[in-house]
């Protein structure tokens, strides 16, 4: 029965079939016979759409756009093909034939909402004002994606000289108070351009209230000040903002403050198509990507930088989306198209090192985090190298970056934020020195007793120590209240049963970590121990051998290797 449903999933989208609903096809009882008739008369074209569908699932975005052109072209009044076809064209970059499809669609629904966004900011792009507003202003449907639409609508309208309707635009954002909200940071920095600044500052203090775009707001807050020429204000204002970030400020904060300090010459003024590319970015990242819906956020991020090239947060979001989606390489020339000189260059590259240290490229990450030490904080600079020798397990050379960052912070800093001592713990645990490890993660504790890392790691060792059981139970059962959907977590708490002997429920335990973490070599080991415990011998064979296909460490794959030729009569348990 899923076979015929896919099947007919997918003849409903090439209109080979007339149904109202795939599922209602299937329970119609479309004889499997006449499915297999139609599909052998039109087995090219559905054989294309099969394609067409599983290049952009694997994320192959040019076979995408090639293929659902192609099938647009052979059905071309079919609008289903036409809208996959417009979206995978953008996706890969082809503005072009994304345009032109966007026109073929418009002749199919001139209502279409992303159709009329793509030809509008295209339009808006140009400076073509008047017709981005006449294309913007037609779209109607998903109350998500038409605010998008309102967004550039507005800038195109203070574009074309209409503030008065800009302002109405703006204000009309409807649906979720994150619309709302978003529209009113525009009529914010609308009213700053045009000498309105009290009204500004009401509406940029109420944003500021939420954290809707903390970085963007005080951006622009700062940018107003300086073209009302208070320069004072204007770096006051940044300076408080890093004041309250403890210290570490955003590369484009930072960067603020040099330019106001060196630089007289800086127009601050934005441009309409600036202005909806920002809009566009906090919009998509904010909106969509909290709700996972990536592919979304990829889309108007896309629309954002074809608005404005030369906005590198709108790079970096995509970057960081497209790493979500499982497309490092596409995400890496993402961040390696931004220079050097942007402010984002320092994220940029600290992102870049995550992808290289993820694929075991551990010098050519440290490479990559050495050629930005100009530009980081030490602070970025030690955290970011700590973690890449943390994640090699070479723990005496991660050492001494968390005992300099340590060292670097006031200790308030370090009650606010304690991360530093948890893993400076984590090293000095694996190198045996576990009296001031300890001390590490009761500091955490004392100063974040709800964090569910430091209380797993700390139990899980007491317990894997045989010391202080019955107060290491109560940590990671606290862990696993905190985090009922963690994998790592909930192995813990099976493997302190194991230790204590209760057998069943470690089993219980162990098999609900390895169902919801099955690539962990760590939790399959333990999953094999305890079955070896119980006897069923075959399937604890069964889990060692899949765990060592699982990319454990040397000291785990030494032990699992031996407990392969000997069971646990010689080898010891997995820890």
């Amino acid at each position: 029965m899923k076979k015929l449903y896919l099947l007919i999933s997918g003849m409903c989208a090439l209109g080979l079939v007339s149904c109202a609903s795939t599922t209602g096809a299937v329970s119609s009882g479309v004889s499997s016979a006449f499915v297999g008739q139609k599909a052998k008369r039109d087995g090219q074209l559905y054989g294309d759409y099969i394609k067409a569908s599983y290049a952009g699932k694997i994320g192959d975005v040019q076979a995408s756009a090639d293929l659902h052109s192609r099938l647009f072209a052979r059905q071309p009044g079919n609008i289903e093909l036409g809208q996959k076809a417009m979206v995978a064209a953008h996706v890969a970059g082809r503005e072009a034939l994304a345009r032109t499809l966007a026109t073929e669609v418009l002749s199919l629904d001139d209502k279409d909402v992303f159709a009329r966004a793509l030809l509008g900011a295209h339009r808006l792009a140009e400076g073509r004002y008047k017709k981005a507003i006449a294309m913007l202003q037609g779209a109607e449907g998903d109350t998500g994606m038409t605010a998008f639409n309102k967004l550039m609508l507005g800038w195109a309208q203070v574009g074309a000289g209409q503030n008065d309707e800009a302002m109405k635009t703006f204000g009309s954002l409807k649906g979720a108070r994150f619309f709302k909200l978003m529209g009113q940071l525009q009529q914010a920095k609308l009213e700053q351009q045009t000498g309105l600044y009290s009204a500004a500052d009401q509406d940029f203090k109420a944003v500021a209230k939420t954290d809707l775009a903390p970085v963007e707001t005080v951006l622009s807050q700062a940018r107003g000040k300086m073209m009302a020429g208070n320069k004072d204000e204007a770096l006051k204002l940044l300076r408080d903002y890093a004041k309250s970030n403890k210290g570490l400020p955003s590369g484009p904060v930072q960067a603020m403050i040099k330019r106001i300090e060196t630089d007289t010459t800086t127009d601050w003024k934005l441009s309409p198509e600036q202005q909806a590319s920002r809009a566009l970015t906090e919009m998509a990242f904010r909106f969509y990507a909290p709700q996972r819906q990536y592919k979304m956020a990829e889309i108007y991020l896309r629309l954002a930088s074809g608005l404005d090239a030369g906005n590198d947060k709108a790079k970096l979001f995509l970057g960081v989306v497209l790493e979500r989606i499982d497309r490092p390489d596409e995400a890496m020339e993402v961040y390696k198209s931004i220079p050097d000189t942007s402010d984002y260059a320092v994220s940029a590259r600290l992102s870049e090192s995550d992808i290289l240290f993820t694929q075991k490229k551990y010098d050519q990450g440290i490479a990559v985090l050495k050629s930005i030490k100009s530009k980081a904080s030490d602070r970025i600079l030690q955290r970011a190298i700590g973690r890449a020798y943390l994640i090699q397990e070479d723990y005496a050379k991660a050492l001494p970056f968390y005992e300099a960052l340590i060292g670097s912070m006031h200790k308030d800093e370090l009650k606010e934020d304690p991360s530093p001592r948890y893993l400076r713990g984590i090293c000095l645990e694996r190198l045996g020195r576990w009296p001031e490890a300890v001390k590490d993660f009761e500091f955490v504790l004392a100063n974040r007793p709800d964090d569910a890392d430091a209380l797993n790691y700390l139990g899980y060792t007491w317990v894997d120590k045989g010391v202080n059981l019955p107060k290491a139970f109560k940590m990671i059962e606290k862990a696993v209240a905190l985090q009922p959907d963690s994998g790592a977590i909930i192995d813990s708490l099976g493997w302190a049963h194991y230790k204590l002997g209760h057998l069943t429920k470690a089993r219980d335990y162990l098999e609900d970590a390895a169902e919801r973490s099955p690539t962990s070599a760590t939790i399959i080991d333990h999953l094999g121990d305890v079955y070896w415990r119980l006897g069923r011998r075959k399937e604890a064979r069964y889990q060692w051998q899949r765990a060592l296909g699982l990319d454990p460490t040397p000291k785990e794959r030494s032990r699992i290797i031996t407990k392969l030729k000997s069971g646990l009569t010689k080898a010891k348990s997995g820890a």
